[in-house]
């Protein structure tokens, strides 16, 4: 089923990057090093290739250009905390990190272009990380409101959408858990519980520092965003498929969304079963931390979880249905306003311009938000494409590209040159929608990889095909597509 419909006339379009994804320049202008800079360099055999990237805090008018091209309404991306303040510690800031931000916040403005600031998506000062063990411990929860308190001083007047912290999840279920990202600590069960839990605190604190002391003037908001996968049950009439469904979103979704978007109390599935690792909540923290998010930001798509190929045996089945996860979260956290955060597919890194299977992936999730709002009545108010620029795709290096536009990295001046994604999203932004622009006929003429995969990808299912892996980022590895 496609819905040839328009959004709400109100709906927002964007597009999204992360700080150590794209800017490059690692040592330059008195930056300090994240965890990040120190994974790869001991971790990445290839790892000198990671000094340019995109290159984005050199070509930052290339970035611009982009964006102007996109015609978007907002521009998600994140500062790096160690290039305002080398040591983590909120002291003097960096000024050639501070004038970036700002010559960026100040274009952007200029090009009536909301910025959406992402406080800490990932890339934590690494001597926060050697001198306190990280987000392990409760003391960075005090230093990381110091530094969103000084972002909200330096750029509120012009940021009115804020978001915490980028997906949790994957910051402790992959940075101590799995060791497939920064700091890289594997199988500390109880570590990706604490860090959880200190995650969440942060976030809370940080909310109600803007709440009381810079919303009343700066009348902006502050979210988190979540990240997760979805599974559907293999009997739809089974009780236990179901429920073992339900504990899946829980484990994910729910042991953040809960205590933010709930009762301020993690899922009872994960207390009663991970009693032994999971910090609790006092009742006085537990009113501290609920409601602390101003709109539900979600993060849906190959970054996200991807349950171990045994869950199939317990009756669930991975799915790329975000309409059903949009539906999920309506139900369980009574119909948020929800801005899909972050969203999109992967090319591989040979591929170029003409990423036909990003642009029948997009072309599937952008309709099922259309199908969600229009037939489901679900509070969906901005997409963001993910991501603007090719650039470094943690674990996957380079060897993945995500972005709407084609960067050679090995090039000196790192032009953006767009794919037909690009183009393709820059026409759903302009048309607000899908118009039947063509009889079905013609259609098939011009784009037969977007009404029939089958053409050029034989089985495609989920934009993989039958029997191939799915190249996704996850706690439990790879699973095959059935189709």
């Amino acid at each position: 089923m496609f819905l040839y419909d328009t959004f709400p006339k109100e709906f927002l379009w964007g597009v999204g990057t992360g700080a150590f994804q794209v800017e490059g320049s690692w040592r330059k202008d008195g930056k300090g090093p994240s965890i990040w800079d120190h994974f790869i360099h001991s971790e990445f055999t290839d790892a000198a290739s990671t000094a340019g990237s995109s290159d984005s805090y050199a070509f930052l008018d290339k970035d611009l250009s982009a964006l102007d091209f996109l015609g978007v309404t907002f521009y998600q991306f994140s500062i790096s905390w160690p290039r305002l303040f080398p040591t983590g510690m909120v002291e003097t800031p960096n000024e050639k990190g501070l004038q970036y931000y700002s010559s960026l916040i100040n274009a952007l403005v200029h090009k009536n272009i909301k910025p959406i600031v992402t406080l800490y998506h990932w890339d934590l000062p690494l001597t926060l990380q050697e001198k306190y063990g990280g987000w392990k411990n409760e003391s960075l929860i005090e230093i990381f409101s110091d530094y969103a308190t000084f972002c909200f001083q330096t750029f509120g007047d012009r940021v009115k959408h804020w978001i915490t912290i980028h997906n949790p999840y994957l910051v402790a279920w992959h940075g101590y858990g799995t060791g497939m990202h920064a700091p890289g600590e594997k199988g500390k069960i109880a570590a990706v519980y604490s860090v959880g839990h200190n995650l969440i605190k942060a976030h809370a604190k940080v909310w109600h520092n803007y709440n009381r002391h810079f919303r009343p003037y700066q009348q902006g908001v502050v979210s988190i965003v979540l990240g997760s996968h979805w599974i559907e049950p293999n009997r739809s009439q089974d009780v236990l498929d179901i429920n073992n469904c339900q504990q899946s979103m829980e484990r994910v979704l729910g042991w953040f969304a809960k205590p933010i978007h709930g009762d301020g109390d993690y899922p009872e599935e994960m207390k009663n079963k991970l009693h032994s690792f999971l910090p609790s909540f006092t009742e006085a923290e537990k009113n501290y931390v609920k409601g602390t998010a101003d709109f539900f930001a979600f993060s849906f798509g190959p970054n996200n979880f991807k349950p171990p190929t045994t869950l199939a045996k317990m009756g669930q089945n991975l799915s790329l249905n975000l309409r059903g996860v949009l539906n999920w979260i309506k139900l369980e956290y009574t119909n948020p306003r929800i801005l899909i955060a972050e969203n999109g597919w992967f090319t591989d890194s040979h591929v170029k311009t003409e990423d036909t299977t990003a642009i029948y992936m997009m072309k599937n999730f952008i309709n099922k938000v259309l199908q969600a709002i229009k037939y489901d009545s679900i509070n969906v108010f901005g997409y963001t494409a993910w991501s603007l620029l090719d650039g470094f795709e943690w674990q996957h290096a380079y060897n993945t590209r995500r972005g709407l536009f084609y960067v050679d990295f090995d090039s000196e001046q790192k032009e953006r040159i767009p794919k037909s994604s690009a183009l393709y999203y820059k026409q759903i932004i302009q048309d607000n929608g899908f118009f039947l622009k063509e009889s079905p006929q013609g259609l098939q003429t011009h784009l037969p990889h977007l009404l029939h995969p089958t053409a050029h990808q034989p089985n495609i299912c989920g934009g993989v095909r039958d029997g191939e892996q799915l190249n996704t980022e996850g706690g439990g590895g790879w699973q095959v597509a059935k189709c």
